[in-house]
């Protein structure tokens, strides 16, 4: 197979340009960082079959070309005419003409691209000047992938081959101002129109670096063709700016495939101003074959994002409008508040603004409709579907504390819950249950008794309404406020078990509503469910988050296996059902990512990922804290999914006991702070714990390490060349929690389709974990001897493991000699005592060879 990259390559490194391989039938750069490549001799071998390409406003010589895009051929004479009288004659090249290309060198490295506007003409095909700079490259020498022919250099001078970089007519920033404006004028002369909105951009300096990686390539985004339908759909295809990007962007992100084109053109079929497939696969042919700062699938996604929140606006907008109408319509104040109500808070979802404004016209309709005041927190339980009118003529409370409790309940019972195991209130929000404060009670409580003067209202007799006046007043004391209130925890309306809460744990509470884990759907809020934890990032299953997905391609090399992994681990964590029994350890030296990719989704998920200390899972080396013991730090994980636990200190020991119990799902038990009651919470987390040091691990046995999750975050962001350490990621990264939830999503679906599947450098990781703790191996093998017919001293071994177990500052893996007896006998030494020749007590099966000083 011939080569033009080795043929014509060498010429070409010798005369000063920088060079970079071209795809075998593309006008495509064969390289990810070609923008920053810098290739010698020794690289022409390296790339049989490809063309050459000579980047543009880089190095010592920084070419600048001219590429005349137009179809016609008389216009393109007539510029080229011009360009050689007045920035003078230099290297000419042809691939499909009478489009051709003129080399020049810029007066300074750095130049950007400048781009003439766009021309059309009858037959509506596109004309257009454009001087390539930094960031941008031509081909030279390759088969034109259109024609099937070779680029031809039909100037005088032979080609680039026989010119050297230095030898090119310099050509200013000035002078690319005037041959923009020259050949716009030449166009309007020839008959062509300037396409509406299309003006030209005049290069001038770039302000990035050439070294900087991210300027070098941008990776797709990651969608597939179904989310890029469903993005343009939201997208103006009239616009023609606009409807260029969307074809740049579609090439972009599927490498030019037909299937994309075929989205494009089928999108592009339904604009008025629609051309023909033969110009958009023309078009198509054009994108990506040079250009600093691409149009990716980023800007689909916010265009296509923004058009349809735009459309779901003014969806909301309609139906408001259609709520308003039904409000102001109704006659009847018991169909405003048990119908009408409902179905306002049905059309304004979780809008908060919309939900807002539709109670205020429901209350300023009521009161019209009775002279009375609905309270707020009627109305949005009435929107909620959870409120009905209570008919006061129908049904008299008593006159005390005990009918009191009972009216704030008939108001305000279907949107409370009391959970007498931590004595809690919650309120439903229209969304979740939210732990309520005491004076929110105490508020609901003091709304019930403004509202008893509309309750005399159903009284006939003037006496009793005289005493029920008396009693109104009397029910504003602070106690009888505050024994409402007590008196309304034991109505069995609203006691709640605590393991009622959160109980359906394949429904994840978000912003908008709850996913179901199990399908990836979002359901609509609802009561029943008992939700009282949630994020308030609002769930999109189509949402992506590419800086985060980079992000995590780099921290693990771009290893698809950890990759994969890592997001069904995350995945596995939000099912609420910790089957694996694991702790998942990310480990690794500073600078890995681990704390901005871990931080990232634990912002994501909200409420659902707590915060615990290293203290509730490790100890210092003292006496450790009693897994069975009642604990404040146990409660406040009630609920969670994603536990993050703080960096454990160096030379910390985990607590194995703790971490049997709480892996293994069983309840444990808790107690708040000042509470005398003791509960039990089962635990429905996983557990992480990133870290530079991984914890001491004294046991040896398979319950505890196979529940043991080392996950290797080996790459260092400050070491490694490759990378560019971006100080603002982490704010970034805030702006796509959207994205990361839904990629959480999509980890939890693909965890209950393939479970976990540790990948190879994860099981070697816990293999070498295992092996950097047994101490006691370690001293087995160094300092005795191991076999059926040996025997020793429980002094001489005891002696023996203390002087070597202190010389490594470690007596504490096994800190008395009876600890030591019990742990040699799991290996299977068997106690004796004055038997074998031996005097006392010892084990059969092993022997010490040293027993001295091991400083």
């Amino acid at each position: 197979m011939s080569s033009n990259f080795q043929q014509y390559g060498r010429a070409l490194l010798g005369n000063g340009y920088l060079i970079i391989p071209i795809k075998p039938g593309h006008k495509r750069p064969a390289l990810d960082n070609w923008q920053t490549a810098r290739l010698g001799a020794a690289d022409l071998t390296r790339y049989p079959g490809h063309g050459v390409g000579v980047l543009c406003g880089q190095g010592a010589q920084p070419v600048a070309a001219i590429d005349v895009d137009t179809t016609d051929g008389a216009l393109a004479a007539r510029f080229v005419a011009w360009c050689q009288d007045n920035l003078g004659l230099t290297c000419e090249r042809v691939g499909n003409a009478p489009k051709i290309l003129l080399a020049y060198r810029a007066e300074a490295e750095g130049w950007g691209k400048a781009t003439g506007a766009w021309f059309e003409d009858l037959g509506g095909a596109r004309h257009r000047l454009e001087i390539l700079g930094k960031g941008q490259q031509f081909v030279a020498y390759h088969i034109h992938p259109d024609t099937g022919e070779p680029y031809e250099w039909v100037d005088f001078f032979g080609g680039l081959e026989a010119m050297r970089a230095g030898d090119l007519p310099v050509i200013t920033e000035a002078q690319v101002e005037e041959a923009l404006q020259v050949f716009e004028a030449m166009a309007e002369e020839a008959g062509l129109v300037r396409v509406s909105g299309s003006k030209n951009k005049a290069g001038g300096m770039t302000s990035a670096p050439i070294d900087d990686p991210l300027m070098a390539f941008e990776p797709p985004v990651g969608i597939d063709l179904s989310e890029a339908r469903r993005l343009v759909a939201y997208v103006d295809n009239e616009d023609y700016d606009t409807w260029l990007k969307v074809g740049m962007s579609l090439h972009h992100e599927f490498d030019g495939s037909v299937a994309a084109l075929d989205l494009w053109d089928e999108w592009s079929s339904t604009a008025s101003n629609y051309a023909s497939r033969e110009d958009l696969e023309k078009r198509w042919e054009s994108f990506g074959r040079s250009g600093r700062n691409p149009t990716t699938a980023r800007w689909l996604l916010k265009v296509g994002n923004q058009g349809k929140r735009d459309a779901v606006k003014a969806e909301k907008r309609t139906a408001l409008d259609d709520a308003k109408a039904q409000i102001l319509a109704c006659e009847d104040s018991i169909d405003l508040v048990n119908e009408v109500a409902r179905q306002a808070g049905e059309a304004a979802g979780t809008d908060l603004a919309l939900r807002a404004e539709l109670a205020g016209l429901i209350r300023a309709r009521f009161k019209e409709l009775t002279d009375t005041s609905l309270p707020v927190a009627d109305v949005r339980a009435a929107m909620a579907g959870g409120r009905k009118v209570v008919a006061f003529n129908k049904q008299r409370r008593q006159m005390t504390e005990f009918g009191n409790a009972e009216r704030m309940l008939d108001h305000y019972g279907d949107g409370l819950m009391y959970v007498p195991e931590i004595d809690g209130w919650f309120m439903w929000t229209g969304i979740y249950w939210r732990r309520a404060a005491g004076v929110e009670l105490e508020h609901l409580a003091k709304e019930t008794i403004r509202a008893l003067p509309d309750e005399a209202k159903t009284i006939e007799s003037d006496g009793e309404r005289a005493e029920f006046f008396k009693f109104c007043a009397i029910s504003q004391r602070a106690v009888m406020v505050r024994n409402m209130v007590s008196l309304a925890q034991s109505d069995p309306r609203v006691v709640v078990g605590m393991t009622d809460l959160d109980k359906l744990t394949h429904l994840l509470g978000v912003g908008n509503g709850v996913i179901d884990l199990h399908t990836g759907k979002l359901l609509p809020p609802d009561q029943a469910y008992r939700v009282t934890t949630i994020t308030a990032v609002e769930y999109d299953p189509e949402a992506r988050a590419p800086l985060f997905e980079r992000t995590v391609a780099d921290v693990f090399f771009g290893d698809a296996d950890m990759i994969g992994f890592f997001q069904r681990l995350v995945g596995y964590s939000l099912l609420g059902k910790p089957d694996e029994d694991v702790l998942a350890i990310p480990y690794g030296s500073g600078s890995n990512g681990k704390s901005t990719v871990l931080g990232a989704i634990r912002d994501a998920l909200g409420e659902h990922a707590k915060m615990a200390s290293a203290d509730t899972f490790l100890s210092s080396g003292a006496a450790g804290g009693n897994a069975g013991a009642a604990r404040e730090d146990v409660l406040r994980l009630r609920g969670a999914r994603f536990v993050y636990v703080s960096e454990p200190d160096e030379g910390s020991e985990l607590r194995e006991g703790l971490i049997k119990s709480m892996t293994g799902g069983e309840p444990l038990p808790a107690r708040g702070l000042y509470s005398k009651t003791t509960v039990e919470v089962a635990p429905t987390w996983v557990a992480f714990m990133p870290t530079n040091h991984r914890p001491i691990v004294k046991g040896d046995d398979h319950a505890i390490w196979r529940r043991l999750l080392p996950v290797p975050f080996t790459r260092n962001f400050d070491q490694d060349l490759t990378l560019t350490k971006d100080p603002d990621r982490a704010e970034k990264l805030a702006a796509e929690a959207a994205g990361i939830l839904a990629w959480c999503v999509r980890g939890a679906l693909a965890y209950q389709k393939d479970g976990l599947q540790p990948p190879g450098a994860v099981r070697k990781a816990r293999d070498d974990y295992k092996s950097d703790m047994d101490l006691l191996g370690e001293w087995l093998d160094e300092c005795c001897e191991v076999g059926p017919n040996h025997v020793e001293s429980n002094a001489r071994l005891w002696a023996s493991w203390e002087a070597f177990a202190k010389a490594r500052g470690e007596l504490r893996f096994i800190a008395s000699a009876k600890s030591l007896g019990r742990r040699l006998q799991a290996k299977g030494m068997e106690p004796v005592m004055n038997t074998y020749g031996l005097r006392g007590r010892g084990l059969l099966g092993i022997r010490v060879r040293v027993v001295g000083d091991f400083t």
